[in-house]
């Protein structure tokens, strides 16, 4: 389970000390790494679920999961992107069992519906285990969306699972519209599965020289601590680079599942609303007190648990209000937010950040 990443897309809210997998959105104590965490202890052992994340977030992983041994906790010494993280974790379960099947699911993804959700997991661990293949889950795409990847797909392997012909990152409108038209392509969910020594063959073509640096670690005699030394010293030079980009994109040994459930990847403030629950007037009333009249379509949020919100007369607008920052502007204008974040990281340096 990936939760290491951090992103400014839900700034001020997701922040790089507080990303929004650790976020509770609807204040009902489940946070979306907890949920994901929930989700997993469904059809696996709770023993099996491994949770990446970096140095800095190593505590509030474990604040958040105390079911969970710390062990199961892997701790990146830099954030390098998820290749070398996911490459981390396969080969630290290798160690536990060289024949293990291995699910990567990110922390921060919105599953609505879970029955299916499940049911292509357990249809993919099965596939994996007795195929060479990495495979993929990909989402009928519902329209043309430019801020997912997309898969294009090929023939059929077996029933619901194809070979896959493209990946193509976060395409122009123009170009994804004519991706959800043509039926070939789905929205890359970044749900993965593999068998373990499958992957670190693949990994040899594709990453040869991180091969070789996580082989000379985990196939020495070193202890525990030894070894997370030696992987600290190399860390730091491997490259950051994607899954996407260091395996998906590199290979043909690669198949995708189609995953029938709604899936939503929460990269900004309009995708967030979508996933919220909503007032009877569309608002979604992320705050511990509040009064709110004649609004509708809005999004009111505020982390203070003591502080009462009253609102008035605002429709499609978008209200955060957190411990140093206050954010008022429409619904729909993720350009010019983005313009916000820009402008405050110039004046104010990483005060905000």
């Amino acid at each position: 389970m990936l939760a290491g990443g951090f992103g400014t897309r839900l700034w001020p809210l997701s922040r790089k000390g507080m990303p929004k997998q650790f976020l509770d959105f609807n204040n009902n104590g489940h946070t979306l790494l907890k949920e994901t965490v929930e989700r997993m202890m469904r059809i696996f052992p709770k023993e099996n679920i491994i949770v990446s994340t970096n140095l800095d977030f190593y505590e509030d992983v474990c604040n958040q999961l105390p079911n969970l041994n710390p062990l199961q906790v892997l701790r990146e010494p830099v954030m390098k992107g998820t290749a070398p993280s996911i490459m981390l974790a396969s080969y630290h379960i290798r160690d536990i069992n060289p024949n293990a099947n291995m699910l990567v699911v990110p922390s921060d993804l919105v599953i609505l519906d879970e029955e299916p959700y499940l049911n292509v997991i357990e249809r993919g661990m099965a596939f994996v285990e007795n195929n060479l293949n990495i495979l993929t889950v990909g989402i009928k795409p519902s329209r043309p969306e430019t801020r997912f990847g997309y898969i294009q797909i090929d023939e059929q392997v077996t029933d619901g699972i194809y070979s896959v012909r493209t990946f193509t990152e976060k395409p122009e409108e123009s170009f994804a519209k004519v991706f959800v038209d043509s039926g070939e392509f789905y929205w890359n969910s970044g749900i993965l599965m593999w068998n373990v020594k499958s992957f670190i063959d693949i990994a040899k073509d594709c990453l040869p020289d991180m091969v070789t640096q996580f082989n000379t670690i985990f196939d020495s005699q070193h202890n525990r601590d030894a070894r997370r030394s030696l992987l600290y010293s190399v860390y730091e030079a491997f490259p950051r680079i994607s899954i996407d980009y260091g395996f998906l994109e590199k290979t043909d040994r690669v198949c995708m599942a189609i995953g029938d459930f709604r899936w939503n990847d929460i990269e900004s403030w309009d995708l967030l609303y979508d996933y919220c629950a909503k007032d009877d007037n569309g608002n979604v009333l992320g705050m511990y007190n509040s009064q709110v009249y004649n609004c509708k379509n809005s999004m009111f949020l505020c982390n203070k648990e003591k502080k009462l919100v009253v609102i008035d007369d605002l429709s499609d607008f978008l209200v955060v209000d957190t411990d140093d920052v206050l954010v008022i502007c429409r619904r729909n204008n993720e350009t010019d937010f983005k313009r916000y974040i820009n402008d405050a990281m110039l004046k104010y340096g990483e005060k905000y950040s």
